[in-house]
C-alpha cells in the first residue's frame, strides 16, 4: 500500500510539475519562431513530410514536386536558418525569418498561426499559407517538364520553399537547356519559358516528312505541281504531259528561332522535261531543264505529332 500510494504522489507529482513548466516552455521552446526555424531544418534535410506539419496551406493542385524527391535532388536547400517572433496577436504572430540558399542571405516575414495545442498543452505554430509558392512552366512544344530530374505537368506546379530547383524537359521530339529557379518566400511565383531544341528524332522525323513532300511533288505531270512550293514557268505550249525527277534533296537539319522551330534553308534542284510549241515559230522542241531554289519552312511539334510546313526562300532559277 506504502509502495502505491507513494507511486501515486510521484506521479501527481510530475503532472504538476509538468504542468507548470508549460506556460515557461510555450514562451521558450513551442514559439512560432523555434517553429518556423523547424520548418527550415525539415527542408534542409529533404523531410519533406515533417516540412507539411509546419504549414497550414490549402489542398494542393498537384503533389508531383511535393515530396522527399524532389526535395533531395535539389541544387541547393536552405542552411543556417535564424527567426525572430517579431509580433503575437492572440493565435497569430508575426516572424522575421533569415537563412543561406546558394551562398546567399534570404530574409523573409512569415505570417504564423497557432493549431490546437499539442497533447492539450504545448502550443503549436505553424507557417500560415494562403495559397502555395509555385513554379509557372511555360513550355513549347510539351505538355510536361521535369522538376529536379522528376516529371510533371507543364503549367502551374506547386512546390516547397525555400529551395533550388532545376527544370528543363526531354521529350520525344523536343528538349531544353535546364533553367535554375529559386523559390524564396511562401508567397513565391518563378515563372520559367523553356525554348525547345530538336532532338535527333524529331529531325528523322522532320526529314522523312521533307522527302515525301518532295517526292509526291515530283509525281505531278503539270507545270505547278498542286500545293509544291516549285514549279516552272514558260510563254510557249506544252504538248502533253511534263517529266518531273528530283535530282538533290535538301540536307535537313532545324534551328530553334524562340519557340518556334525552322528549317534551315537547303538547296533543293529538280529536272522537268516535256515537249512544247514555240509561240512563235510554231516549231515543236523537246526541253530539259534543271531548276533550282532554297526551301526553308516551320516546324510544329504538338501532342507528340509533328507538322512540316513547307516554304520557298527567293525564286526559282533554271541552271
Amino acid at each position: 500500500m506504502r509502495t502505491s500510494r507513494k507511486l501515486l504522489i510521484s506521479a501527481l507529482l510530475v503532472i504538476v510539475l509538468t504542468v507548470a513548466a508549460v506556460p515557461f516552455l510555450n514562451l521558450t521552446v513551442y514559439t512560432p519562431a523555434r517553429a518556423a526555424e523547424a520548418y527550415i531544418s525539415a527542408i534542409e534535410h529533404a523531410d519533406a513530410e515533417r516540412a507539411f506539419s509546419y504549414l497550414s496551406s490549402p489542398t494542393p493542385s498537384s503533389t508531383l514536386a511535393l515530396n522527399h524527391d524532389v526535395l533531395s535532388a535539389a541544387p541547393d536547400l536552405p542552411r543556417d536558418a535564424e527567426a525572430k517572433t517579431v509580433s503575437i496577436d492572440d493565435d497569430h504572430a508575426k516572424v522575421s525569418l533569415s537563412y543561406v540558399l546558394s551562398s546567399q542571405t534570404q530574409t523573409v516575414d512569415l505570417s504564423m498561426v497557432k493549431l490546437p495545442a499539442a497533447a492539450g498543452l504545448f502550443d503549436r505554430w505553424v507557417i500560415e499559407q494562403k495559397k502555395w509558392p509555385t513554379l509557372d512552366l511555360q513550355v513549347e512544344g510539351s505538355s510536361t517538364a521535369t522538376v529536379n530530374g522528376y516529371g510533371v505537368a507543364a503549367g502551374t506546379v506547386p512546390v516547397l520553399f525555400p529551395a533550388t530547383y532545376l527544370v528543363g524537359f526531354d521529350a520525344t521530339y523536343l528538349k531544353s537547356k535546364p533553367e535554375r529557379a529559386e523559390v524564396i518566400a511562401p508567397t513565391d511565383t518563378a515563372q520559367i519559358t523553356l525554348s525547345p531544341e530538336p532532338t535527333a528524332k524529331l529531325e528523322q522525323a522532320v526529314n522523312k516528312q521533307v522527302s515525301e513532300h518532295l517526292h509526291k511533288c515530283v509525281k505531278a505531270k503539270t507545270l505547278y505541281p498542286s500545293d509544291c512550293v516549285f514549279g516552272y514557268d514558260t510563254d510557249n505550249e506544252i504538248l502533253g504531259d511534263v517529266k518531273w525527277s528530283l535530282v538533290r534533296e535538301p540536307r535537313v537539319s532545324l534551328a530553334a528561332s524562340g519557340n518556334d522551330l525552322e528549317l534551315t534553308p537547303s538547296t533543293v534542284e529538280v529536272r522537268i522535261q516535256g515537249r512544247y510549241r514555240d509561240i512563235v515559230t510554231a516549231a515543236e522542241h523537246d526541253f530539259d531543264e534543271t531548276l533550282s531554289f532554297v526551301m526553308g519552312g516551320s516546324v510544329i511539334v504538338k501532342s507528340s505529332q509533328v507538322r512540316f510546313d513547307p516554304r520557298r526562300l527567293g525564286d526559282v532559277t533554271v541552271k
